[in-house]
């Protein structure tokens, strides 16, 4: 069963533009800025109060407590909450997709148990990624279910689990107990997972994306989901999310730079103007900055509408095309707004000037959040593949980076 969710209409203010929202992302800059004043700490408080406000269950119909938003919506906000702060767009990006999968889960019962948990404000990350020498996305894996006298016990070591430092459940990638793949879906609090803050990258510091070990974790059959169901919606949506957090950045980026252009008082005496702000070479870049960032938005909200349409094939002959479809949109915008927003970043500091590059500013966090960001999946292996499908008509690979 596909549960439908209607889009707004015309008339009804963009979930993104409502004041709730708006107040909210107001919560999440101040939080930002006061965590930036305490050697970046991490978003523990505003993430506890976000799940308070509910915003997890966006996605889900009205009449279970969500706000029945359009994947195209959705993404608008999450951008929005990207360009309050990124780390804390990032640690719902697998809360999302487990609600992508949810919606479209074929059993009432798992729906409904899902929807009153996610409504109340759980939050769902995941634990797929581990620590080995076998290549990224081939489905090997060493974490595993064991059967002991009857009773399930799940061991592994997993990495890149973004925000289950935050979690109340963690849905982990397993190897089943009948030589199968599954996924499991675990209490963060139960006995024997051990989740640690060690990520350690340039950007994206505080998203907690560092290891989750399961010291045989105790598992129960309701616990464990075998992935049959037509899902892959939720792969092109997990990557197209990523590519919203960096529009949110990209817009970040053209914030800061009005902000900073524009109090900028000295430039140099052999420029073309007497105060920074009227100089016509940096409000080119700006101007520049400003145009990339209308360029990203709109290529992930393009993007969003294609996922959109997915769901509404999901039980017609046409999903399969319309999903390829989906994903190669999805692979285009990464292809094609990853060095776009890159370069943005860079451009702002010809702006920005030499005072502003002192490490208190934080004005290096965009570009060290695009780019690390952008490091999910490569953009030449994408480009590769979608020239193979416009010049060989080959298909979209089934994998998890698509």
């Amino acid at each position: 069963m596909n549960i439908k969710v209607k889009e707004l209409s015309n008339t009804q203010l963009p979930y993104h533009q409502c004041p709730e929202f708006i107040a909210l992302i107001d919560a999440v800059k101040a939080d930002l800025e006061l965590r930036d004043a305490n050697a970046e700490q991490p978003p523990t408080q505003i993430i506890q109060y976000i799940k308070t406000k509910k915003l997890g269950a966006l996605r889900l119909p009205k009449q279970y407590g969500g706000q029945a938003l359009s994947i195209e919506e959705l993404f608008a906000v999450i951008i929005e909450l990207g360009r309050a702060d990124s780390d804390v767009a990032h640690i719902f990006h697998s809360h999302f997709q487990f609600t992508e999968e949810v919606l479209r889960h074929p059993d009432p019962t798992y729906r409904e148990k899902w929807f009153e948990r996610i409504a109340s404000g759980k939050m769902v990350t995941n634990a797929l990624a581990e620590p080995s020498s076998h290549n990224v996305g081939n489905g090997k894996l060493i974490t595993h279910l064991l059967n002991k006298n009857g009773q399930l016990f799940l061991n592994g070591k997993k990495y890149f689990t973004t925000g289950t430092l935050h979690a109340d459940y963690v849905l982990v990638w397993a190897q089943s107990h009948l030589d199968s793949l599954c996924h499991v879906v675990v209490p963060t609090n139960r006995e024997g997972v051990e989740i640690f803050d060690d990520w350690l990258g340039i950007g994206q510091r505080n998203t907690a994306s560092g290891t989750t070990l399961f010291n045989n974790v105790a598992i129960y059959e309701d616990e464990i989901r075998w992935p049959k169901q037509k899902g892959l919606v939720n792969k092109p949506f997990a990557q197209l999310y990523i590519q919203a957090i960096i529009a949110g950045q990209t817009k970040a980026v053209e914030d800061r730079t009005a902000v900073l252009l524009a109090s900028r008082g000295r430039t140099f005496s052999y420029g073309n103007a007497e105060q920074a702000r009227d100089e016509p070479l940096f409000l080119e870049k700006a101007g520049e900055i400003s145009s990339i960032s209308f360029i990203v938005e709109n290529a992930v909200l393009r993007a969003a509408r294609s996922l959109d349409r997915v769901i509404q094939h999901v039980d017609l002959p046409s999903y399969d095309v319309v999903l390829q479809q989906a994903a190669a949109d999805t692979a285009k915008v990464k292809v094609a707004i990853d060095p776009l927003a890159l370069k943005a970043a860079n451009l702002m500091f010809e702006v920005i000037g030499a005072s502003a590059m002192g490490r208190d500013t934080f004005n290096d966090r965009h570009w060290r959040n695009i780019r690390t960001l952008s490091t999910h999946n490569s953009v030449s292996l994408k480009a590769k593949v979608l020239g193979d499908i416009l010049v060989n008509k080959k298909t979209v690979p089934n994998i998890g980076y698509f």
